[in-house]
């Protein structure tokens, strides 16, 4: 054989070699998420992340339900006020820090307390090693109290070979440069503490932190597994491939796991600076929650089996229900991702979820359907066209006032609908090619073009 074959082969040996050896050290080394005891139950977690001088920055997330606090009506909210208490030891028991602090916590309605949770995360600078944080959450109303005490080590990240910081699972992700209690270098990232997801919080987002690239400007590459503990790969992503902004780097992303049917399943990462070629890898626990025997809607296996064509068009379609940060959102995210997204927006929209049928879902592509047989006008599809949009985001109009062959005028329609406190929408089709466009509507979040008189009778 060769002996550049040879040599290949003993590269990939080795590559494979401290790939599963980082694996299994990130697997020992993984402290997992602690369910506090007590008459308030919360989950506690922690990350490491470098900084400078030696520390490490620490990070600690906890997550309350809201279902469990009593609230009071303020104005025209509801409040409650919980305190958090700290104890920090290192691991011979010596105490290193205390402190405790209170907060408001605030909610709309009682409705909006239920299955939602009141994310924490608090960080401290530490010297690398090993730590007991004691931490108890009380309500001050009731005085009702829960405590947790995690174990944990503070990794030490001193050194020049490629290097992962801890992974941080959350349930969103959203570019933020403002400062705050979630943010971190430009990103907004709300916190899962118990590392929990299910078919009603499918979507898992993570975040971590790669250190010491080789200093010459070239790429690196990301390859994504998640397996259950018998290592049987149950997703797998594509590759992803980025240009190394330094030495350093920060990824991001979203996998769609509500459907997986393992409780306990890990996140295998593994990154190769192409460079050097050099390796490291991370893993780290999660858990999914999926009830037993529960359909899934027509609607969440059509958007399953879409394929990136299909699910590229889907995208598109559904824009009009987007709110703009939703559209960007969703450009940043992969395939699975966006599917978990719009599975759970059109949720949302389900006016009855205990049956198989997404009524909203039918009647939008009803809508669709009805824009592109009615106003798909040369190479534009009618749900593209500014009618076909007015159609599908209010329905049929009440009125259609149609002015096609007035002397002096070009032709224009004015649409009219009475549920919507009787809108009007103005279309004129400027270049007499039979493509309307909208120049007037009485809703203001809807384009008026000023002149629209003129524009109207200018010929």
């Amino acid at each position: 054989m060769p002996n550049r074959i040879l040599s290949c082969l003993a590269r990939l040996f080795c590559a494979l070699a401290l790939f599963a050896q980082n694996l299994l050290a990130a697997l020992t080394n993984e402290s997992t998420p602690v369910k506090s005891s007590g008459a308030l139950t919360f989950y506690l977690d922690t990350a490491s992340f470098r900084a400078g001088s030696g520390k490490t920055h620490q990070e600690f997330y906890y997550q309350i339900a809201l279902e469990q606090l009593s609230f009071q009506a303020e104005g025209s909210s509801l409040r409650s006020e919980i305190k958090t208490s700290v104890l920090l030891a290192d691991s011979s028991g010596r105490e290193l820090l205390r402190d405790e602090w209170t907060q408001n916590v605030q909610a709309g309605s009682t409705a909006e307390t239920s299955g939602r949770f009141f994310p924490n995360q608090f960080e401290l600078p530490l010297a690398p090693g090993s730590y007991r944080l004691s931490l108890a959450v009380q309500e001050i109303s009731t005085q009702k109290q829960g405590s947790a005490q995690l174990t944990f080590r503070a990794r030490a990240f001193e050194g020049s070979a490629l290097t992962l910081s801890d992974v941080q699972f959350a349930n969103s992700i959203t570019p933020d440069t403002s400062a705050g209690r979630f943010t971190k270098n430009g990103l907004s990232i709300l916190p899962n503490a118990g590392r929990t997801y299910s078919r009603a919080l499918p979507l898992l987002y993570f975040y971590f932190e790669i250190y010491y690239f080789a200093a010459t400007a070239d790429s690196y590459e990301v390859r994504y597994r998640v397996v259950n503990s018998k290592q049987e790969m149950l997703k797998q992503l594509p590759a992803k491939i980025a240009r190394k902004p330094g030495t350093s780097s920060v990824e991001v992303g979203g996998l769609n796991v509500g459907n997986l049917t393992d409780s306990t399943c890990y996140l295998q990462i593994e990154v190769q600076d192409r460079s050097n070629q050099a390796h490291t890898a991370s893993m780290k626990s999660f858990f999914v929650l999926v009830p037993p025997g529960k359909a899934v809607s027509e609607a969440e296996q059509k958007i399953a089996a879409m394929s990136p064509g299909q699910l590229k068009t889907h995208l598109e379609q559904i824009q009009y229900l987007l709110r703009e940060d939703d559209k960007k959102l969703l450009q940043d995210l992969e395939p699975e991702a966006q599917k978990s997204f719009v599975t759970q927006l059109w949720r949302q929209f389900d006016s009855n979820p205990a049956t198989p049928a997404n009524e909203f879902w039918d009647e939008y592509f009803r809508r669709i359907a009805y824009a592109n047989e009615k106003f798909t006008s040369g190479f534009t599809i009618g749900w593209k066209t500014d009618r076909g949009r007015i159609a599908i985001k209010y329905g049929t109009p009440n009125e259609v006032e149609r002015h096609p062959l007035e002397t002096g005028a070009r032709p224009y329609e004015i649409w009219i609908y009475y549920s919507e406190g009787r809108k009007q929408f103005i279309f004129a089709d400027l270049e007499n090619l039979g493509r309307y466009e909208l120049i007037f509507s009485s809703d203001e979040r809807e384009l008026t073009r000023p002149d629209w008189r003129l524009i109207i009778n200018a010929q």
